[in-house]
């Protein structure tokens, strides 16, 4: 177990030098690294010397995709066979309904379902963990991993091509990997990965990096893409809409799943717009939870509903939580108030960026 997780740490390190020496525009002495003292023919000799044999290689994000695990496999995909390496997308089910909206818009298409990994080959984007896999990747092998998570609990025995780095989304990952191995970015895979910093980013409010910045306008160029904001307006309102979902189909609209400090647990991330709509969506989550506890036999289940209407003085965020220990660990990890079934947060905070990592120091302590 200390030899995988010395791997994934070495790994991990690694990936965060690379990005960053790739990353980097300028110099400040003469021990600094630019850019170009970086042969561009550097990364693409790192994907290319893998060995991956002669069967389909899939790319594939997590469970109940969202715009980034999506777009990041497409493209990602794309730029492996540009390289000669046969790839092919894969998604793990159907495409929520802010990606949908945006995909038709922009004229382009879901990739092909893959729903079990058994005896298959894959490159995991968006993701490093199985609990976020789809079935049967424990059987699988994995030759590449590209993610903007913390490290998971995938691992294998040979050396593979390993990225992870704190950016707004995979996709900016997946355009530098594109401009490194020096390989021109077509209209339509710009399409995808611009959607999918859109996304995640909320159209570049947050978790911005330079690199999401670079990226995102050098794809809203070849994509042609002018209004992005009004592309946003529309995938916002079609995800918040939930039409036509039944309320355990939201719940599972944007949901992952965590093993952390011996615990398992399901996390539901949500919007809706304004106090109201925040609240009541917040209160029937609790009953879905409630009614699927035991059928999804996790630990603990939660959800996270935020407020989108900005700037304003009402509640940001509701959580609600089910299963032993499950509220006694939010109001160690938090500070927020309770109200019957609801945790009132006065902000929005990021389930990747501030509430796992949160959680995961409650859930490791030894107190």
């Amino acid at each position: 177990m200390k030899n995988v997780l010395f791997k994934a740490v070495s790994a991990a390190v690694v990936c965060l030098l690379t990005v960053g020496l790739v990353a980097c525009h300028r110099t400040d002495s003469k021990n600094t690294v630019s850019a170009s003292d970086v042969p561009m023919t550097c990364y693409r000799s790192l994907l290319t010397s893998f060995d991956y044999g002669e069967e389909t290689t899939y790319v594939i994000g997590h469970k109940t995709p969202d715009a980034d695990t999506v777009g990041s496999a497409v493209a990602y995909a794309g730029l492996l066979n540009r390289l000669g390496i046969k790839a092919q997308a894969a998604v793990s089910g159907e495409l929520n309904k802010e990606t949908s909206y945006a995909y038709a818009q922009l004229g382009i298409e879901s990739p092909a379902i893959v729903d079990n990994a058994e005896g298959k080959q894959f490159v995991l984007v968006d993701h490093s963990s199985y609990s976020q896999a789809i079935d049967g990747m424990n059987g699988a092998k994995v030759v590449g991993i590209l993610d903007h998570h913390g490290i998971g609990d995938v691992n294998v025995s040979e050396l593979i091509n390993v990225r992870c780095a704190p950016v707004g989304a995979t996709a900016s990952l997946v355009y530098l990997a594109y401009r490194e191995c020096g390989v021109e970015i077509p209209e339509d895979m710009a399409k995808y990965m611009l959607v999918s910093i859109i996304s995640d980013t909320h159209n570049m409010k947050r978790s911005v990096t330079d690199l999401d910045q670079t990226a995102y306008d050098e794809l809203r160029e070849i994509a042609g893409v002018e209004d992005t904001e009004a592309l946003y307006t529309g995938m916002a309102e079609a995800e918040m809409s939930y039409e036509g979902l039944s309320d355990k189909e939201i719940f599972l609209s944007d949901y992952k799943d965590y093993e952390i400090g011996g615990k398992t647990f399901g996390m539901a991330s949500l919007d809706a717009y304004g106090e109201e709509k925040t609240r009541d969506l917040a209160e029937r989550m609790v009953k879905v939870m409630e009614e699927n506890y035991a059928e999804m036999g996790l630990d603990m289940l939660f959800a996270k509903v935020s407020n989108a209407k900005e700037d304003s003085d009402e509640n940001m965020m509701y959580m609600v939580a089910y299963g032993e220990g499950a509220s006694e660990l939010l109001l160690k990890s938090f500070d927020c108030t309770q109200d019957g079934d609801l945790f009132i947060f006065k902000e929005n905070l990021s389930r990747k960026k501030q509430i796992i990592p949160a959680m995961t120091t409650v859930l490791e302590s030894k107190d």
